[in-house]
């Protein structure tokens, strides 16, 4: 019986080659490109993947090197490319070399022209404009750090937010994703059997924002905090009744300060800090 061959694809590849060359192509600095790219390639299993990227692309021979190279490793080529000129010559040479080579940012900016009956600026880089909103959430992020696990607690009135709850209730990682927001967030741990800073009375109650987690979860996550460090396991630290008790004096707590109380159980970080924004934006 005779051996149907497998057609090859424009650039030769096929699932059989053991390396597998990409190249991104961007008149900035490529991120989207390389980031779309990552992204699609660990959805694969291949055995040798090379990445190589080419930034800042601004003249028609650099496009044509590239192209030449990317023909000679059989590579596929990922672009984005904003201005029309440079990207029609890859989208042309690219078909006629018979290379494959993906517009990542092309469509979009022709649906959104052709939506608004607008025409881009064409301008490469214009996302990493800095602006006023980009100081806003490096304001935010270093105040975030300032005033993580009750650092500072004087000044926590200053807050967008502030987030109480006792230990691996995922207080730090959901102020840091608040910061990367442009707010200001910071945490006080509650303790069991300890009163909270006296200053935390004097933060307006919209502010206040009282985490607690089931019983199970947060010992798990204690136990495993605990092994990581190589510390001996403390029944008054991972046991559901000590937990229990914790989360009755933070209830406690949150009951005398208003707090807005999460159940984070279920929820990620990035839905814990939808509520938050939408409470803060909300009030």
């Amino acid at each position: 019986m005779a051996q149907v061959k497998k057609p090859a694809s424009p650039s030769g590849l096929d699932q059989e080659n053991s390396e597998f060359y990409l190249f991104v192509v961007s008149d900035s600095t490529g991120e989207t490109a390389e980031k779309v790219s990552r992204a699609a390639i660990s959805q694969f299993s291949i055995p040798s993947v090379h990445i190589k990227r080419f930034l800042f692309v601004d003249s028609e021979l650099k496009l044509r090197e590239i192209i030449t190279e990317a023909v000679a490793k059989k590579a596929m080529i990922v672009f984005t490319l904003v201005q029309d000129g440079l990207r029609n010559i890859m989208i042309q040479e690219a078909s006629e070399k018979r290379i494959i080579a993906m517009d990542i940012i092309g469509p979009v900016l022709n649906s959104i022209s052709r939506l608004l009956n607008a025409s881009p600026e064409r301008k490469p880089g214009l996302i990493h404009r800095v602006n006023d909103e980009y100081f806003k959430r490096i304001d935010a992020l270093e105040y975030a750090v300032k005033h993580d696990d009750g650092l500072k607690v004087e000044e926590v009135s200053e807050a967008d937010a502030l987030v109480l709850g006792i230990s691996r209730t995922s207080k730090t990682p959901l102020c840091l994703f608040l910061a990367q927001r442009g707010f200001k967030a910071a945490n006080i741990p509650i303790i069991d059997r300890q009163e909270i800073n006296n200053a935390v009375n004097n933060i307006p109650r919209e502010k206040i924002f009282g985490l607690i987690s089931d019983p199970l979860r947060v010992s798990a996550l204690r136990k495993e905090r605990l092994r990581r460090m190589g510390l001996p396991f403390s029944p008054d630290y991972i046991s559901i009744e000590a937990i229990k008790s914790e989360l009755d004096h933070a209830r406690n707590i949150y009951g005398r300060l208003g707090a807005f109380v999460i159940d984070i159980t279920d929820k990620s970080i990035e839905e814990v800090a939808a509520d938050i924004i939408s409470h803060v934006n909300n009030k």
